[in-house]
C-alpha cells in the first residue's frame, strides 16, 4: 500500500540515477524486515547488483558507524539489516 512512498521504490531509484555521477552505489540499513525485503527486490529489478548484504549487521564483519536510531532500535532487540548495491 505504501510502496510508492518508500525511498527504494523504482520512482526514487530513477531520481537517484539522475543525481549520481558515474558508478551508482547505495548503502541501506534498516530494522524493518518488510522494508528490507521490498528494497532488495526493488534494487534487483532496477538493475542494481548486491555487493554486500547481511541480516544482522552488528554480528557481521562489515565496517559500520552506528546511527542514533540504529543504536536505539538494536538496544530494543531489533536486528539491523544491511545491503550495499551498485550499478554502472
Amino acid at each position: 500500500r505504501h510502496a510508492k512512498r518508500r525511498l527504494t521504490h523504482e520512482n526514487f531509484l530513477k531520481v537517484y540515477d539522475d543525481a549520481f555521477k558515474g558508478r551508482k552505489e547505495i548503502i541501506m540499513k534498516t530494522d524493518n524486515d518488510d522494508l528490507f525485503c521490498f528494497s532488495v527486490e526493488s534494487f534487483s529489478k532496477y538493475g542494481y547488483i548486491i555487493e554486500e548484504m547481511c541480516i544482522d549487521l552488528h554480528k557481521s564483519d562489515i565496517e559500520n558507524i552506528k546511527t542514533e536510531y540504529e543504536e536505539k532500535f538494536s538496544e530494543k532487540g531489533f536486528t539491523i539489516k544491511y545491503v550495499k548495491v551498485i550499478k554502472d
